[in-house]
């Protein structure tokens, strides 16, 4: 009876201790489930805003720092689109008309604006982010605004100006006449548009409608003139890259975008130092202006509007501005000493962006694209005259 006794004990122990571990068991694998949960809600927590931006101007790494300092729960993700004008909006409009929301801010060009908007592409952003238009040096309510209502927050511009090297040219003349005559008794080139291929088209074109105008010439003597100076232009898809030439030393001039300064004056350049910026004489500048966008198909139009204000703010434009060599759009930074020290043609060129034109004044899109392209893409490839290329886009111009 003892020995019974003291099995029944040791039985009811066992099953004690067993009902225990079980216990602890479950216990262990809630407590499991807990964390593994609260790790994948911490991981939701955390937003991933997609940029998308043309691949030539640089992440402003230390705005996204800032920004991500005071907002943990935002990671701001750069997605660089192709350098080109005509083949960045292919792709913003193949993807915005599919309703695709994988991208939630577009880096958009002005001219763009109305198309977008017609198109519902981009979200309104009234009441979302205060927009002055009085802060800015060139009108941004008509650029990036429909029936009074701004589509696209302003972060900077760009123009077409003249690189030239300081070493061997002490200044530019002041007319198209004059270059033309300084290039033709010199023994450097001037590459009148960077990087001409069939891409570049689309710049190539207000190019000549430029010159056209500053000279009160034809558009058959303005082609003949761009062609003369374009050092390669039998094969227009292998055209030389004329800013590794002039960036090597072997230009003298060179015709391109403003935010090429930081590149061509950069630590590898062999003409650090040696360059200077000339507006171009141009009765009729153009002048890009580029902003912020929020996809209207975006699911995180919350945490773009974020960002968008956060960029809105003067010192974050001020470093903009400071690390891609992109014009100020606001009209006091023009001013600014540290804008200044690292962009100095800045302030040489505030003249020329007031007085500046919108890309939008001129239409060139759809057929008539199509048409100007194929027939320069004929005339540098020697298939075709001048005049009659001239008479292309005098008709098309109209």
């Amino acid at each position: 009876i003892i020995l019974l006794a003291r099995l029944i004990k040791e039985v009811f122990l066992m099953k004690k201790l067993l009902i225990l571990f079980l216990l602890a068991s479950v216990m262990l694998s809630m407590c499991s489930g807990c964390t593994v949960e609260k790790t994948v809600e911490s991981a939701q927590a955390v937003t991933v805003l997609k940029v998308i931006k043309p691949n030539y101007i640089s992440d402003f790494t230390q705005n996204i720092a800032e920004f991500n300092e005071a907002n943990p729960d935002i990671q701001v993700k750069f997605i660089d689109a192709p350098p080109s004008t005509e083949k960045r909006h292919q792709l913003y409009v193949s993807a915005l008309s599919g309703k695709d929301s994988s991208i939630d801010i577009y880096w958009i060009n002005d001219e763009w604006t109305k198309e977008f908007v017609e198109q519902k592409y981009i979200k309104a952003l009234d009441g979302e982010i205060l927009l002055d238009n009085s802060r800015y040096i060139i009108d941004a309510q008509e650029r990036f605004s429909v029936n009074d209502s701004f589509y696209a927050m302003p972060v900077g511009m760009d123009t077409d100006v003249i690189f030239y090297r300081s070493d061997k040219i002490h200044n530019v003349p002041e007319t198209w006449d004059g270059i033309i005559n300084l290039c033709r008794n010199s023994d450097f080139g001037l590459p009148i548009k960077l990087g001409l291929t069939t891409s570049d088209i689309q710049d190539m074109m207000y190019n000549i409608i430029e010159i056209k105008e500053a000279m009160g010439i034809s558009y058959a003597e303005t082609l003949n003139l761009y062609k003369e100076f374009i050092e390669e232009y039998k094969d227009i898809e292998n055209y030389t890259d004329t800013i590794a030439a002039f960036k090597i030393g072997s230009a003298a001039m060179l015709m391109g975008n403003s935010s090429l300064w930081k590149k061509l004056n950069g630590d590898t350049s062999a003409v650090k130092g040696n360059i200077m910026v000339a507006s171009l004489p141009n009765k009729n500048q153009f002048v890009r202006s580029y902003a912020l966008a929020i996809n209207s198909n975006s699911k995180n139009q919350e945490a773009a509007i974020r960002f968008l204000d956060f960029m809105n703010g003067k010192e974050q434009q001020r470093r903009l501005s400071r690390d891609t060599s992109l014009i100020p759009i606001i009209r006091e930074l023009y001013d600014d000493e540290m804008i200044l020290d690292a962009n100095p043609h800045v302030k040489g060129i505030k003249q020329s962006v007031q007085n500046s034109s919108s890309f939008a004044t001129v239409s060139i899109n759809g057929e008539n694209l199509k048409k100007l392209e194929e027939a320069l893409i004929k005339f540098f490839n020697n298939e075709e005259t001048s005049m009659n290329t001239g008479k292309i886009f005098e008709d098309l111009m109209q």
